[in-house]
């Protein structure tokens, strides 16, 4: 996080100054209204510290305390440090807006945003560093980030970004934002299928290894704009569309792809079955296994709940225009009624498998040519089979399943 880049500093109040400021970061995300509080209590104990090491007079009074820092120059920014005094006193007061900071939404995440960097930047001037605050580093409360990935495309994730992240205990998770509460409903009933897709797995009790656990590590209140989830991996987990020259082997794609079939095959134990419809490079993790990978599927916002009245078609329909991980029949029709999304899901590993051979070949319309050119004549014959059917007419996961097995026995 940002504020580590000062544990090397002298100063008196050193631990309860660091306690403050990393507590300010920490709740950026989770509790704007505790972000700015803390930013404010650490710019007190900063001015009171360094103007005692000045022998200055210390006066009770914050705003007096700053005006003395400037004066002594021991910091210059005095628009940020009123910024971080005046939205920490609404934390305190029953100011206009007050009642409404503790709720977690794009407004007070900016402002608590703004506090914090403010408090950086005069960090900075007092302890001489010359550090820059990267926004791409706060965490989420104690979930650290180790690194930041740009959502996929037609992907509706809140904001422009994923997040690979770390607890304390170095546990490592794949972070999502989902949209609640937004100004546009296509986002909120995204957002709002996602969480409702993770919570009926995690509460069915027939999962076994190829779903990956799902937590929530922060419970928002109800006003706020969106949900948090995070998807248990490992440290040298990453996303597939992270994999700009891939050039896997046959070998290795086969049994990426036999995962996610056993996902799919998993799913549909979930409730009354559960269908992705939106499988693609930036919602697949993958994890190195001996000379392989493991892999597992993140997102579910696109997912077709069975047996659920309330539907995302309509916001579904809004992603598909040009996403060559789904069936042209798909995203020409006009109403989707009638499809088998179970055959959809198959369409889409098949596309992720020439992803995984070279990104560059992947088309709404794939050319025969290049599907022979890039895997045996036994893989290329499957694939064909599944990029020339009409969807209704795809085989059925458990065949696709063996198809696979039956190629793999013939690459050893």
């Amino acid at each position: 996080m940002n504020f580590d880049n000062f544990n090397d500093i002298e100063f008196g109040e050193k631990a309860l100054l660091l306690r403050n400021c990393k507590a300010a970061e920490r709740n950026i995300m989770v509790s704007p209204y505790n972000a700015l509080a803390n930013a404010r209590a650490a710019l007190e104990i900063l001015c009171k510290g360094a103007l005692q090491e000045r022998g200055a007079y210390v006066h009770e009074n914050l705003y007096c305390m700053i005006r003395r820092c400037i004066t002594e120059n021991i910091f210059f920014n005095e628009a940020a440090a009123t910024y971080i005094r005046k939205a920490g006193n609404d934390t305190l007061h029953a100011n206009d807006g007050a009642g409404t900071l503790h709720i977690v939404n794009e407004t007070n995440v900016d402002k608590a945003i703004k506090s914090s960097q403010g408090l950086y930047k005069i960090m900075a001037e007092v302890f001489s560093k010359s550090v820059i605050f990267d926004v791409n580093k706060i965490p989420f409360g104690f979930y650290e980030i180790v690194r930041v990935v740009p959502k996929a495309k037609n992907e509706v994730v809140f904001g422009k970004y994923n997040y690979f992240v770390k607890d304390p205990k170095e546990n490592y998770y794949y972070f999502q934002i989902f949209h609640r509460n937004s100004n546009d409903k296509d986002n909120n009933e995204l957002g709002k299928r996602g969480v409702l897709a993770e919570k009926e797995i995690k509460k069915n009790k027939k999962r076994k290894r190829y779903l990956l656990d799902v937590h929530y590590p922060s419970d928002l209140l109800a006003e706020s704009d969106r949900d948090y989830i995070a998807y248990s991996v490992y440290p040298d987990s990453f996303l597939l569309s992270e994999m700009k020259e891939t050039n896997l082997n046959e070998k290795q794609i086969i049994h990426i792809a036999i995962d996610l079939v056993n996902t799919l095959i998993e799913l549909e134990k979930v409730g009354n079955g559960i269908h992705l419809r939106n499988i693609q490079p930036g919602n697949v993790i993958l994890t190195p296994n001996g000379e392989g990978y493991m892999a597992g599927i993140v997102n579910m916002e696109t997912a077709k709940l069975e047996g659920y009245r309330t539907t995302v078609s309509g916001s579904l329909k809004k992603l598909m225009d040009d996403n060559p991980y789904l069936p042209t029949e798909i995203r020409i029709m006009e109403e989707l009624t009638s499809v088998s999304w179970s055959r959809v899901d198959i369409y889409s590993i098949a596309k992720i498998m020439v992803y995984c051979r070279n990104p560059k070949i992947v088309k709404c319309e794939m050319d025969a040519g290049d599907v022979y050119e890039n895997f045996s004549d036994e893989m290329a014959e499957v694939l064909l089979h599944i990029f020339g059917s009409s969807v209704n007419a795809i085989m059925d996961v458990q065949t696709f399943g063996e198809q696979l097995k039956n190629v793999l026995e013939e690459c050893k």
